[in-house]
């Protein structure tokens, strides 16, 4: 087998896979929001603890596999949350909006089939999150 045979069955392979992702991501999402609802049913420290040791690893891994189905947008958003976690040291009502919003978003995403960059939706959905930091 050449490289060019490797790379061909390779893509194959991640071709039939993709039709999986959504199920998978899905998944996922549904974890996150379920770890989400426990974080705001905490308070002070057991609240950082849930979304660092928690919430986070999900979204991480969200962002790690968006970019191997051609879901860009969902790297982009999941990286935006895992990046806003890692600034914060406690976690209020406005912060716990915020990241709502990120799994509202990611969603969002998912429900329109948004591939690649999303295109203008794509746009309007990460004009939502671009001014959270």
């Amino acid at each position: 087998m050449s490289l060019k045979d490797d790379y061909e069955n390779a893509m194959n392979v991640l071709s039939e896979l993709a039709g999986e992702y959504e199920k998978w991501v899905r998944g996922d999402l549904k974890h996150l929001m379920e770890v989400f609802e426990k974080a705001k049913s905490l308070n002070g420290n057991q609240r950082v603890q849930v979304i660092q040791s928690e919430l986070f690893p999900i979204a991480h891994d969200v962002k790690g596999q968006g970019a191997t189905f051609d879901y860009d947008l969902i790297t982009q958003v999941a990286d935006h949350l895992c990046r806003y976690i890692e600034k914060k040291s406690s976690y209020g009502p406005k912060e716990l909006d915020d990241i709502e919003l990120h799994i509202v978003i990611l969603n969002k995403i998912i429900d329109a089939h948004l591939t690649g960059d999303g295109g203008e939706s794509g746009l309007k959905l990460l004009s939502q999150i671009k001014d959270i930091s």
